[in-house]
């Protein structure tokens, strides 16, 4: 016999049942896929802090023995203090003087939090005078598109995506929380690394650290310190490029990747048992149709290709009924979610598609065992009639 079982015929005559299935097949494509899009959100915008960033500045903190001060002589607290200063500036004037070093600062900074969907990240800017500002922007590629530039003391510039992700307002308090009411926002920035700046107030800060500006080419600040020839060791406080690719791989890669096999193994073992149900349920009901199919000529191989297209005609339309209410979904959650928090986002992750594809195959795997067992089963009417 020639001509092949239609795979439509249950698909059109059991319509509820079909698309329950296909519903929740949809679902799951969104939810899986979603999950992907928020999660990785958080690692959109943290690449940006950790690995963008550090490309044009970098922060230290150098110990007195990596400096070649001598703490143990005996000197007095103004003279050590005075060393101390001596060496600083050396160590700066020598930093100056290295190719790709654009300008070195010794400074307060501040601590801004950038909160993601999942955790938090925290970096420092430095409060310069209102005159080092502009430079500053410059050699940040910031540009101020809200506001005003510092005009006094203990006024600070925030990169758009943290004015929103912070709740900001132009003329409200910065970080009320850990420094009180002692700096305000005075404008907006646009930046493609989060550049945040502003002017000290007293001595309000989070730390002092010689704030190096760099290019690429020499962000990595333990060689440029080897270059002018200071070793440096695992007690002074590098924030570089080394340090912010190591963070971005440890802290936000990995534990990522962690949550997100996690869901996906979770939701795929849920709807490994809700569709073996569901299908058992529906193999059942069609015993007979089997078995008439089997005793009008059609062999097992056939009845298994017909079941194994209705197969691919619900997973397919599911896949692509999801995939296009979740484009919708990602849109309006883009737009007035994460826009809103001011986190950054792309819609199309193909490596997670791939995923989620795999997924479902291993269902359509996991499926074999109940097809099989049904197909070997089916009798012709006259073997059922025995």
């Amino acid at each position: 016999m020639n001509s092949k079982l239609s795979a439509f015929k249950f698909v059109r005559n059991n319509k509820k049942q079909v698309w329950v299935m296909i519903v929740a097949l949809s679902l799951t494509f969104m939810t899986m896929y979603l999950i992907h899009f928020l999660l990785l959100a958080t690692q959109e915008s943290f690449q940006v802090l950790c690995l963008e960033q550090p490309k044009k500045i970098a922060f230290l903190d150098l110990t007195l023995e990596t400096m070649g001060v001598d703490r143990s002589s005996a000197l007095s607290e103004e003279e050590l203090y005075g060393k101390v200063e001596e060496a600083r500036n050396d160590i700066m004037d020598k930093l100056k003087a290295h190719e790709g070093i654009s300008d070195v600062y010794y400074t307060q900074c501040l601590y801004v939090n950038y909160q993601g969907i999942a955790g938090s990240i925290g970096y420092d800017f430095p409060l310069l005078a209102e005159s080092q500002i502009p430079a500053f922007l410059k050699h940040m590629g910031a540009k101020l598109v809200e506001g005003r530039m510092p005009e006094g003391a203990g006024e600070i510039l925030v990169d758009e995506k943290i004015f929103y992700n912070q709740k900001l307002e132009i003329g409200g308090y910065f970080n009320e929380t850990a420094f009180g009411k002692v700096f305000k926002v005075a404008g907006v920035l646009a930046s493609d690394n989060l550049t945040c700046a502003g002017t000290p107030q007293g001595y309000t800060n989070s730390g002092w650290y010689m704030v190096v500006l760099c290019n690429e080419e020499n962000a990595d600040m333990t060689k440029v310190l080897q270059d002018i020839g200071l070793e440096p060791t695992e007690y002074d406080t590098i924030y570089d490029s080394v340090d912010g690719a190591d963070m971005y791989q440890k802290e936000v890669i990995k534990q990522l990747n962690i949550a997100l096999l996690a869901i996906l193994t979770v939701v795929m073992v849920f709807l490994a048992i809700s569709i073996l149900v569901a299908y058992v349920s529906f193999m059942r009901s069609r015993v007979n149709e089997y078995c008439l199919y089997a005793s009008l000529g059609f062999s097992r191989r056939d009845i298994y290709g017909m079941m194994m297209r209705e197969i691919g005609a619900i997973f397919g339309i599911s896949i692509a009924t999801g995939a296009a209410v979740t484009v919708a979904v990602m849109i309006f959650m883009g737009h007035f979610l994460l826009d809103s928090l001011g986190l950054c986002y792309r819609y199309f992750y193909p490596e997670h598609l791939l995923r989620i594809f795999a997924a479902f195959l291993a269902i359509v795997g996991f499926l074999q065992i109940p097809i099989i067992v049904t197909v070997n089963h089916i009798k012709t009417m006259d073997k059922m009639e025995e």
